[in-house]
């Protein structure tokens, strides 16, 4: 039972983490990570990006749509197969990479416990 209540801890401050975070740059930790999925320049399918997020397909496909519709990030069509879509980081989004870059991520003493 001790460590059911651990994990109620471990949630708990995942999801304080994760509101504040949210709050301070207005994109979610889901959308953040899709960001760092992108970072490198590399174009991604949609797969790749799930998998790299560690999301379902369902999942990962309503992230990309609000990193999109947020314009973080551009969707075009592959060039073997038109049916494939391919993943870049807009101006907008490296403009929101650079600028976390920049930023020390403020991790509460609780969370940071958590994470040795």
């Amino acid at each position: 039972m001790d460590e059911i209540c651990r994990i109620k801890d471990l949630y708990r401050t995942l999801y304080i983490f994760e509101k504040d975070f949210q709050q301070k740059y207005r994109i979610t930790i889901n959308e953040a990570m899709l960001l760092c999925a992108l970072k490198d320049g590399q174009p991604r399918s949609a797969n790749e990006l799930c998998e790299f997020i560690g999301l379902s397909n369902s999942r990962g496909s309503r992230i990309i749509n609000t990193s999109e519709a947020k314009k973080l990030i551009e969707r075009e069509m592959g060039k073997d197969d038109k049916r494939k879509m391919i993943f870049t980081l807009s101006d907008t989004g490296k403009i929101k990479v650079n600028e976390m870059a920049k930023e020390e991520l403020v991790i509460s003493n609780q969370l940071r416990d958590l994470l040795k």
